[in-house]
């Protein structure tokens, strides 16, 4: 790569200790941390000019961190995923193809461990993200509009309008 600048690493956590001490460690290993505390300021970012190259999620953030990877992975393929749960749940079934799973509570080790694989996994440039996201798998369980924006489905009945 012949660009020097660090590479853009989106965290969305709604702890913001969690947040601050995840950007922290990131910031003095050299990378790029910009902090989000829901999906949608996630979203917000990933369409803004920040070429972000990973998303550190909290399973349980404002919209959903599992809907949040599902259309990360869908609209920016580019972008590695590493999804956080304390959960004792297994949810790697629930996951996009290719997102790492980091379990609660975790050291700065393992984070970079993962972050360096995520990373190798996604070496090629950020590709445009298409007007509209397509396969989004439906989620189950958790209102999407609470932070992450509700999406249009078919529906049953015909338009009256």
């Amino acid at each position: 790569m012949s660009d020097s600048k660090p590479l853009a690493i989106l965290i969305a956590d709604a702890d913001e200790l969690i947040r601050m001490v995840t950007a922290d460690m990131l910031a003095d290993a050299g990378f790029q941390p910009i902090e989000v505390r829901t999906a949608a300021e996630a979203l917000a970012v990933l369409e803004g000019p920040a070429a972000v190259r990973m998303l550190i999620t909290g399973r349980r953030i404002v919209g959903d961190g599992i809907a949040l990877a599902h259309l990360v992975h869908h609209r920016w393929p580019d972008v590695g995923i590493i999804v956080t749960s304390g959960s004792v749940t297994d949810i790697r079934g629930e996951l996009p193809p290719g997102t790492r799973l980091l379990s609660k509570p975790y050291s700065f080790k393992f984070l970079i461990q993962e972050l360096e694989a995520g990373l190798a996994q996604w070496q090629a440039g950020p590709s445009p993200a298409p007007v509209f996201p397509c396969g989004v798998p439906p989620h189950r369980g958790v209102d999407l509009g609470n932070g992450l924006g509700a999406f249009a489905g078919p529906t049953t009945e015909p338009d009256k309008t």
